[in-house]
């Protein structure tokens, strides 16, 4: 069987190469800076144009008269998984359904483990480089003019409602139905959780630090999966962000806790007052669990006074009213990662490292939608999203008109809701921070659980 397929490799060579020689448009730049090698860490990618020329009838036949025909694709997957890289790019020119095969995660989860996380790293310092230009050149697009809320009827407009629905949201200026979260204190504390998530942005979007990252969340939670909820483990600032990955993917996040853990591991932005008086003593407990079960420091004790009395400031300014915030995460210290990915090491859950990198984008993109919103002049960060009580109430009754939109008009796949503004994502994302009420209030208001997946331009 080897044989047969590397003689049939060797016949489509001559197509491959004229198919490289008609169709491939490369820049003479690229070429020279391909010959340069690795001098510079961010490279500007070659332009390839691919063309593919044949016949519609010789990619259906081609295996008709082949063995390959009689062969499963299990069988054909276990084959290619030994082929290199290149021979895998010359396998998926031979046909159709070759193409197919050769596109298996299969056979590309252990080839592409290191290298795709490094592409995706270059590619956000590539979006980077982007932004600068767009800047510079004042190519930001068309700004955005504020939204006009539709609240006065009149006797000849019938509303109808829908299950779920009592009323149609616009009958009212306020909210006519009940969520289970607390959105008014939950918004404000995700932007708050992201903003100091985005001072270390720079280093932990390195894939090292990525993979040590969900290592890290993967031992904490199962620590959290050994003991009752009613014990407070207190995450750090690293795990909770990836955490929040997987969190904003509802119906992923609770198949990998049951696959994993066998329940869905419970989890909220707030405490209450006890739990703020009881937090510091928590997060020694967790240090204790964790470094007894895994051999391995949680996280460092020493407490820098001055960024707690930093963050209390930034907090005051956000809630305004509420001068010491509660929140269950820890980020009076921080982890200090190593340089080196973790040995042996493997990711449980269904998101990937690209995923937790693209996810913290959001906040920035959300700032410059949320200005484009409020003012014709250029964004300069930085930039604070003003959560008061008339944006809010005006958030939540978006994200009401939107529940009763998918309510009434359910869409084919499970995903693929109407397109939402940044601005309304806010409270999606706040409502989807208490797993089993999120999904408890779907199931009451819409009929199923609604999934999401966050944007990424």
């Amino acid at each position: 069987m080897g044989n047969k397929l590397t003689s049939l490799l060797c016949s489509r060579r001559q197509r491959k190469t004229n198919f490289k020689r008609g169709t491939t448009v490369v820049d003479s730049s690229d070429e020279e800076e391909l010959r340069s090698g690795k001098e510079n860490k961010i490279r500007s990618p070659p332009t390839v144009t691919l063309k593919p020329s044949w016949p519609v009838h010789q990619i259906r036949d081609a295996l008709s008269e082949s063995p390959f025909a009689s062969i499963p694709t299990e069988i054909l997957i276990q084959i290619f998984r030994l082929l290199s890289v290149p021979d895998l790019g010359n396998v998926a020119l031979v046909c159709r359904s070759f193409k197919l095969t050769v596109d298996h995660d299969e056979i590309w989860r252990s080839k592409c483990n290191k290298t795709y996380i490094d592409w995706i790293y270059e590619k956000y310092l590539r979006n980077q480089e982007l932004e600068e230009t767009e800047n510079a050149y004042g190519l930001l697009g068309t700004n955005y003019s504020s939204s006009s809320y539709f609240c006065e009827l009149t006797d000849s407009i019938q509303l109808p409602s829908v299950t779920g629905f009592d009323e149609h949201p616009n009958s009212s200026e306020d909210m006519i139905i009940e969520l289970s979260v607390d959105i008014d204190r939950t918004a404000p504390e995700l932007i708050s959780l992201l903003e100091k998530a985005s001072n270390f942005k720079v280093d932990w979007y390195r894939p090292a630090i990525i993979r040590q990252m969900i290592m890290r969340y993967y031992q904490f939670m199962q620590l959290k999966a050994s003991f009752p909820d009613e014990i407070f483990l207190v995450p750090t600032l690293d795990i909770e962000i990836v955490w929040q990955t997987h969190l904003l993917r509802p119906q992923m996040y609770r198949k990998d806790c049951l696959r994993l853990f066998h329940h869905v591991i419970e989890h909220s932005l707030l405490i209450d007052d006890i739990g703020q008086f009881l937090k510091e003593q928590a997060f020694l407990d967790t240090c204790q669990f964790y470094e007894e079960r895994f051999g391995e420091q949680y996280c460092s004790l020493l407490i820098d006074k001055e960024k707690i009395q930093e963050a209390l400031r930034y907090h005051r300014s956000l809630f305004r009213s509420c001068l010491t915030p509660n929140y269950s995460y820890w980020d009076q210290t921080h982890f200090q990662f190593g340089s080196e990915s973790p040995k042996d090491y493997e990711n449980p859950f269904s998101f990937t490292e690209a995923d937790v990198i693209l996810d913290n984008n959001w906040l920035d993109l959300c700032k410059k939608f949320m200005h484009k919103s409020v003012s014709k002049k250029e964004y300069n960060p930085p930039y604070k999203i003003d959560l008061g009580f008339s944006p809010m109430q005006l958030l939540k009754k978006s994200y009401e008109r939107f529940l009763y939109i998918v309510t009434k008009y359910p869409p084919v796949d499970e995903d693929k809701f109407v397109h939402l503004t940044y601005a309304i994502e806010i409270v999606w994302h706040a409502h989807m921070q208490e797993p089993t009420k999120y999904a408890s209030d779907c199931l009451r208001l819409v009929g199923y659980i609604m999934d999401h997946t966050p944007r990424i331009s």
